[in-house]
């Protein structure tokens, strides 16, 4: 009796730490090493992002994102635990402790730095204004999109810049459209729907060898690039991330990413 009842007892404290774990990296206040007692970091990616992060056929996450965070992983001596979800939902689940960071070409917008902490830039990409290939429209200034209906992905930069512009009255609310997933909102650019997308470069070149669209306009709306999230007060974790993230550039690992994944 006295056994059955120790190895409930066990059992019951086994489960009630996995739960921490699980549902809130904050019961422990040191995220690094909770991450390497546990050997697993926890992902948060959006996998209709490519060249960043995306499926393969076999339904393996790959990507330049996921590239990275595999070896940075690696370096830190634990595995990946990659969870999909929705691109505006990232910061979240890192802020809430669902997952100890998210990758997913993210720049380190000012609004998502009250949530969440940055890790050092990794890579820095263009945004682009994207149209139908056969499209007559012509853009020289970034603020030429304003006479027309744009497409967006929602908690994107790009997002961001055009509803800075709505807000500011030089555009209509009702000419922009914003998407949950990157596959409908070129969908409805090639359809007509819409007549341009503000989005990032490595995205549009992958839906370019799939849809009839072109860059008509490249620029960089905040000059910014692509950052890693992770949990606020937590500068042991972040410390670790940047020193390997300084490792990677030096031996010519971030180099080769961009080389296999053409960014």
């Amino acid at each position: 009796m006295k056994i059955c009842t120790r190895l409930f007892f066990l059992i019951t404290a086994a489960l009630v730490l996995t739960g921490c774990r699980d549902s809130n990296q904050g019961q422990r206040s040191n995220l690094l090493e909770t991450v390497r007692d546990t050997k697993i970091l926890r992902v948060g990616t959006s996998s209709d992002s490519a060249p960043w992060s995306f499926k393969d056929e076999q339904d393996n996450f790959v990507g330049y994102d996921m590239d990275l965070i595999r070896e940075i992983a690696k370096r830190m001596g634990t595995e990946v635990q990659i969870t999909d979800m929705s691109f505006d939902a990232l910061v979240a689940a890192v802020q809430t402790g669902k997952v100890d960071v998210a990758i997913c070409s993210m720049g380190a917008k000012e609004e998502r730095k009250k949530l969440v902490d940055f890790s050092q830039m990794y890579h820095q990409q263009l945004n682009v204004y994207v149209a139908q290939q056969d499209s007559a429209i012509t853009i020289n200034n970034v603020e030429d999109i304003v006479g027309y209906t744009v497409g967006v992905q929602s908690g994107t930069l790009p997002e961001q810049y055009i509803t800075e512009l709505v807000d500011a009255g030089k555009m209509k609310d009702s000419q922009v459209s914003h998407y949950e997933k990157a596959e409908p909102l070129y969908l409805d650019l090639v359809s007509g729907r819409i007549q341009l997308i503000a989005g990032d470069i490595g995205q549009t070149r992958e839906f370019m060898k799939l849809q009839p669209i072109k860059i008509v306009y490249e620029t960089s709306f905040y000059g910014t690039g692509e950052n890693i999230a992770v949990p606020k007060n937590q500068p042991e974790f972040l410390a670790e991330i940047d020193r390997i993230l300084d490792e990677l550039r030096t031996e010519g690992f971030l180099a080769s990413l961009d080389a296999k994944w053409d960014v």
